[in-house]
């Protein structure tokens, strides 16, 4: 009983160990940001480095990020030299602005994304002259967008206005729309009349909303955006519960109508 006792307590005590010891770490990636011009030549390196032993150059890998954080091999080439160091040099002919967006450079398998800050090894490529890159937690590239939550009751008529405007572009008001939101951020026409005019500088522009007759079911998250739907937000939430609504969002409350219809 008492050798069982022992040997129960030294296989306990390796566990513990062992489950105390950090998962061992990968190599250190060490790489910038950078910054090139449409159809110029790009070349720049970055380098891979592990506390101990040589490293396998055909696994190091250059991926690109899209905004739904999703990964796809760069188009660039990697020239890989070195051994327990690895210093990798990346080129690329003709750039254009498709190319503007994030990287990361890793080794072996794509790390997890961190609770805080960038992953290691990752960098922004910037080109001179495309749009600013709309980065996540970041301000939305675009117009800014006003508009606030709307209150009525049914048989009513109901009346509000949503500003753009732009800091340095002219607006196009034809690209100027509003949806009605579903639960599974599907969206639809409204059924409401639009009007939208744009101030001298063509730089402001006013949407007026009216409709009649307001039931249950204009009782709905709605949203105001300019060119391009914007990308559904990342959580499962109802467009009701959202603590914040995305940019243009807004919310319209009738009275006496349930919350569950929304």
């Amino acid at each position: 009983w008492y050798q069982r006792r022992v040997r129960g307590f030294a296989l306990f005590s390796l566990v513990v160990v062992v489950a105390a010891q950090p998962p061992p770490s990968g190599p250190t990636v060490t790489v910038s940001d950078q910054a090139t011009s449409q159809g110029a030549v790009l070349s720049f390196t970055f380098t891979v480095e592990a506390k101990q032993g040589a490293l396998d150059a055909s696994k190091v890998h250059l991926a690109k990020a899209s905004k739904e954080h999703k990964f796809t091999d760069a188009r660039f080439t990697l020239d890989v030299s070195g051994e327990s160091k690895l210093t990798v040099t990346v080129s690329g002919d003709d750039v254009t602005c498709d190319d503007q967006s994030g990287y990361i450079a890793y080794y072996d398998r794509i790390p997890p994304p961190p609770k805080q800050g960038p992953p290691a090894g990752s960098f922004m490529l910037k080109v001179a002259g495309c749009e600013p890159l709309r980065l996540a937690g970041g301000p939305p590239a675009g117009p800014k967008i006003t508009v606030k939550n709307q209150e009525t009751s049914q048989g009513a008529s109901l009346s509000f206005s949503f500003e753009l405007e732009s800091r340095k572009d002219k607006l196009d008001t034809t690209k100027v729309h509003l949806v009605k939101a579903s639960q599974d951020h599907k969206t639809s026409d409204v059924r409401f009349t639009v009007k939208v005019s744009a101030d001298k500088t063509g730089k402001k522009v006013t949407g007026e909303v009216t409709a009649d007759n307001i039931t249950c079911d204009d009782q709905s998250g709605y949203l105001v955006y300019y060119d391009k739907l914007p990308p559904p937000p990342s959580s499962h939430m109802r467009f009701r519960r959202q603590p914040k609504p995305p940019p243009g969002g807004f919310f319209i409350n009738v009275k006496g109508c349930s919350h569950n219809q929304i």
